[in-house]
């Protein structure tokens, strides 16, 4: 019991707006290889789906329709790489992506193609090596680590691009319902207990939506 205390008193890891705009400022500055191009793609793919690392790594372009701007969350990955259901039943989800992400991942996958006309391959999963085998997720930290620490930011894990993706959303509105679906978690407990403490630009705005929905309510 007291190490679960512990572990609730931590404090959670993410990117706040300042951190944020550093690292993307920074990402978009990176030299054109496809070796950054991959890893922005990633890091911007995590910060818009609140997806795992894991599942992030299982994608393959079946999951994603670009057409109509979804991804299926499915499977995830284990520590050997290997393709299994992912953590709970409400982890299987179909998330909606926005404009961007999908031009994102079109340019993406396109220049992925490329890589692979060059070298005779056709390549079936989104983030893989370039022998089409998933990645392992710890052989893609010390990248991340490195692109933090040169954007000038703190140092972090995949996991705070999870938690930065629900500290927008929450504090842009969304409801802690959709952010659970959004984000899998089997119970809405979990996703308040987590994050409820990242609502306070809520909290503040608290009187302004008051005072929009009675005027909107007045001139109807």
């Amino acid at each position: 019991m007291p190490r679960r205390k512990e572990k609730e008193g931590q404090k959670l890891k993410y990117l706040d707006d300042d951190n944020l705009k550093k690292f993307l400022t920074y990402l978009e500055q990176l030299p054109n290889t496809y070796k950054n191009f991959y890893d922005t793609v990633l890091y911007k793919t995590l910060l818009a789906t609140g997806l795992r690392i894991r599942e992030c790594l299982a994608l393959k372009w079946s999951d994603i329709d670009l057409q109509n701007g979804t991804l299926d969350v499915s499977k995830t990955l284990n520590c050997e790489k290997e393709v299994t259901s992912p953590k709970t039943k409400s982890s299987i989800r179909v998330i909606d992506l926005d404009n961007k992400t999908v031009l994102m991942l079109r340019l993406y996958k396109n220049r992925q193609a490329q890589v692979g006309r060059e070298i005779g391959l056709t390549y079936e999963k989104v983030f893989s090596n370039s022998f089409d085998e998933y990645r392992d997720a710890r052989a893609l930290r010390s990248r991340l680590e490195k692109h933090l620490k040169l954007s000038d930011c703190p140092r972090l894990t995949f996991h705070a691009f999870r938690h930065t993706h629900a500290s927008i959303l929450l504090n842009a509105g969304l409801p802690y319902k959709e952010i659970q679906t959004r984000l899998g978690h089997a119970k809405l407990s979990m996703t308040m207990d987590i994050y409820s403490h990242l609502s306070k630009d809520n909290k503040k705005n608290a009187t302004s939506f008051y005072e929009k929905a009675i005027e909107k309510l007045k001139s109807s």
